[in-house]
């Protein structure tokens, strides 16, 4: 009796699955057509329409005989067909914009204007390298993006001291700079 009852809800009877057969017999072209029109793919309209028949096989024993379960099948493909249009916007949307980051990312820089940026940075480290050591160390720190707290610690220096040097090293390096980018 437990295992006809277990049998039952798991809709493995013989009467259960004779339901099941017919409307998948009746309807399955239909079906397949209807997701076919929307998708425009006969691989995933065929993927989407044994979803909607395995979907029904689940939950049809729960529904009434006859017109409900076919109407039911019906929504559930369309709505399959429906999530799956809206599925493949998202994936090109996202798809779209990682292609335009990876474009706007590789771009090949400017040949004067990478010759530029590399002279700069070519002065950068000559003046710093004229500069105090400390003084160096402070503007370093605090332009890598380090707070006051942590360039004190780093350097073994008050917080309350890491302004009034960075100002300092600021315009030592700024006075330097000029210097080397005037010859």
């Amino acid at each position: 009796m437990a295992l006809t009852a277990k049998r039952a809800r798991v809709g493995s009877l013989p009467e259960d699955r004779s339901w099941f057969e017919a409307l998948f017999k009746a309807h399955w072209s239909s079906v397949h057509g209807l997701l076919f029109k929307l998708v425009g793919e006969h691989a995933e309209a065929e993927d989407l329409a044994l979803e909607a028949f395995w979907r029904l096989y689940q939950h049809g024993s729960r529904l009434e005989n006859g017109g409900a379960r076919s109407a039911w099948l019906y929504r559930v493909a369309t709505n399959l067909g429906l999530n799956a249009l809206r599925g493949r916007k998202r994936r090109q949307h996202y798809e779209n914009q990682a292609g335009h980051w990876t474009i706007e990312e590789n771009v090949p820089p400017d040949p004067p204007t990478e010759l530029e940026r590399k002279e700069q940075s070519k002065r950068i480290r000559e003046v710093l390298a004229q500069m105090k050591p400390r003084s160096a160390r402070l503007l370093i720190l605090r332009h890598s993006g380090l707070s006051y707290n942590e360039v004190a610690a780093a350097l073994g220096i008050a917080p309350g001291s890491v302004g009034t040097l960075l100002a300092r090293a600021e315009r030592e390096f700024e006075a330097k700079y000029r210097k080397v980018e005037s010859r």
